[in-house]
């Protein structure tokens, strides 16, 4: 499940910046920017072993720990001294915490429907989100603690920021459960209902596997996620839609104080009412998308808002005015994730096909942050095309899904009912193949 470049620790470096942070360690803007893009290759490198590894220790255990190996090194980040240094933090910072997205998209399926899982994982987000506003509000207070202990404001920003994520990993190692069927808070009749309101639309119990558990069965189904044009046109989906998005969630700070914002602490403080709206109105469209079963025009909802945010950015010049563009445009930007990742598992079956199709997507959502991490240099003067290729993306998405639904429909007509249960003994095609499957639109 993509997601990710939006779980990042509370306080990144977008915040530490506004305290002198280049200048304490030595740093140009440019190898600024090239920390931040370190992180999102140490975060594809993992992606795909955390995957294995988190099978093979269940999410109940990886997920503490991983909090806990990226704490550490946040807390590591306090005493960092020179490009090197920051450089190397970096990457193992996007290493362990490639995993936590995805174990946690996992951990949901063990107790959500399909069906249920855009609101979800909007709450999932949303959480995230929410944390962005905390973390500006959190680092106003933080970064005036500058020569407090000897240390700078940034030094006090990193270390708040790990110490408590490392606790608390501590007490989900023995708070998670493990799965509905096993957690010791249901009853007995709970744990029963739990597992049986699993079973969505006649599908039966669903299964989540992931690529750990590829073998010569499945391998046929791993091979057509590879070559299946719904997947590749979802990648592309994630790329655009992330790289706006990495965008915003790395340089906010930045983008506010070129307002007029000139103090830097009130540029992180001014960073977090955007946030706060973005919450509200992804779970609201998340909700929305699954109660009325519709993907991509909420999808494309978010979008268009975001875009006009941009177009607000472009066009004037007044302060009020630019931070409202501002505000549009990340409460449209933060809709995208939750609908595109349930519109992409709610297509694509059966479960291998999906582990593998996910993973592509996952690849391609991080990999936007090489880009989004680097658009916005000083010396750029922004032009935010990619939101406008994902609207064009969703349309074309959304009209071959139906297209493909229309021609499987006509299939099953010509056909009589003696023919269609010969045709049903005897079909190969499986999971979203089958002529009884409906693509999700």
């Amino acid at each position: 499940m993509p997601e990710p470049n939006e779980y990042q620790p509370l306080l990144s470096l977008g915040n530490a910046v506004l305290d002198n942070f280049e200048q304490d360690i030595g740093i140009t803007p440019d190898q600024f920017n090239t920390c931040v893009t370190i992180f999102y290759v140490g975060f594809l490198i993992f992606q795909i072993p955390s995957n294995i590894l988190l099978k093979r220790f269940t999410a109940r255990r990886w997920l503490p720990l991983l909090m806990i190996l990226w704490g550490s090194v946040a807390c590591l980040h306090a005493g960092v001294k020179n490009y090197s240094q920051l450089m190397t933090l970096r990457f193992f910072l996007g290493f362990f915490e490639a995993g936590f997205f995805p174990g946690v998209i996992y951990f949901l399926t063990c107790f959500y429907k399909r069906n249920e899982m855009a609101t979800r994982i909007a709450f999932f987000w949303g959480s995230t989100v929410a944390a962005h506003a905390y973390a500006g509000i959190l680092a106003y207070g933080i970064l005036q603690l500058r020569g407090s202990g000897g240390l700078t404001g940034w030094q006090w920003l990193f270390l708040i920021e790990g110490i408590p994520t490392v606790l608390v990993a501590g007490i989900a190692f023995f708070y998670l459960p493990e799965s509905p069927s096993t957690w010791s808070a249901f009853t007995k009749e709970e744990k029963i209902m739990a597992v049986a309101r699993l079973n969505e639309d006649g599908e039966g119990i669903y299964i989540h596997t992931t690529l750990s558990d590829l073998d010569a069965s499945n391998k046929k189904q791993a091979l057509k996620a590879l070559t299946d044009w719904k997947v590749w046109i979802y990648m592309t989906m994630f790329f655009c839609g992330s790289v706006p998005n990495t965008s915003i969630s790395n340089f906010l700070p930045s983008i506010v104080k070129g307002m007029g914002y000139d103090n830097k602490l009130s540029a992180n403080l001014m960073s977090a009412p955007p946030y706060v709206g973005a919450v509200f109105v992804m779970i609201a469209v998340a909700y929305s998308s699954d109660r009325k079963k519709e993907r991509a025009f909420h999808a494309i909802a978010g979008a268009s808002v975001c875009l006009v945010g941009y177009i607000i950015l472009n066009i004037f010049v007044e302060r009020a005015i630019l931070y409202a563009g501002v505000c549009i445009a990340v409460a449209g930007i933060f809709v995208i994730n939750p609908i595109v990742n349930a519109w992409l598992t709610g297509n694509i079956a059966p479960n291998m096909k999906k582990s593998v199709a996910t993973a592509m997507a996952v690849s391609a959502n991080n990999s936007a942050g090489l880009l989004g991490s680097n658009i916005y240099r000083h010396s750029d003067a922004p032009r935010y095309l990619f939101i406008s290729l994902f609207i064009v993306l969703a349309l074309l998405q959304r009209f071959l899904l139906r297209r493909a639904n229309t021609a499987k429909k006509l299939e099953k007509s010509k056909l009589t009912i003696e023919e269609l249960s010969a045709f049903a003994a005897n079909d190969s095609r499986i999971g979203d193949e089958s002529l009884d499957f409906m693509y999700r639109v």
